[in-house]
């Protein structure tokens, strides 16, 4: 009977240290496989955030150029619309000095219409001269309403002149 107990010990010991041997090796290769799918996730976040950067720089280049014409057809508009006013303007002095010549020349009522009328147009020309100022400042935001109040004070401007002539 001690030889049976010790052939049991020995048969379990020997059991446990292959179930041990094999729950090591299974443990092994558990942490191999862990440590392959660790591996093969870095490797696929490393892919997707260089995809995310090359798609991230590609849009702003994209947005770039689009911001870069929409600039340029702004800064387009607004000199197009100064030149527009600079010829109109260049018009309406000849009126205004036609004006003037026409005031030296005339007497009573007729001159002192004219000259009160001059008197309104030179204040509002050299307001509407200095409200230009606003067209080269004026952001994109507020071209719009720079450009309605400029509009206006012209056409009011050349009113004047218009009922004056």
């Amino acid at each position: 009977m001690i030889r049976a107990s010790k052939i049991t010990h020995t048969s379990m010991a020997l059991i446990l240290t292959l179930a041990v041997t094999a729950g090591c090796d299974k443990a092994a290769d558990d942490q191999q496989r862990a440590n392959a799918a660790q591996a093969e996730a870095d490797k696929k976040i490393a892919d997707l955030n260089r995809e995310a950067v090359t798609n991230t720089t590609s849009a702003q280049l994209e947005a770039d150029k689009k911001i870069a014409a929409a600039s340029s057809d702004f800064a387009k508009r607004r000199e197009d619309y100064r030149h527009k006013i600079q010829t109109d303007l260049v018009e309406l002095d000849n009126k205004i000095d036609r004006l003037e010549a026409k005031s030296k020349a005339a007497t009573g009522k007729v001159k002192s219409d004219l000259d009160m009328s001059l008197t309104q147009i030179r204040t509002r020309r050299a307001a509407f001269t200095a409200d230009m100022a606003g067209i080269e400042t004026a952001t994109a935001v507020q071209w719009d309403a720079t450009k309605d109040r400029m509009d206006k004070v012209w056409t009011d401007l050349k009113s004047l002149v218009e009922k004056a002539y």
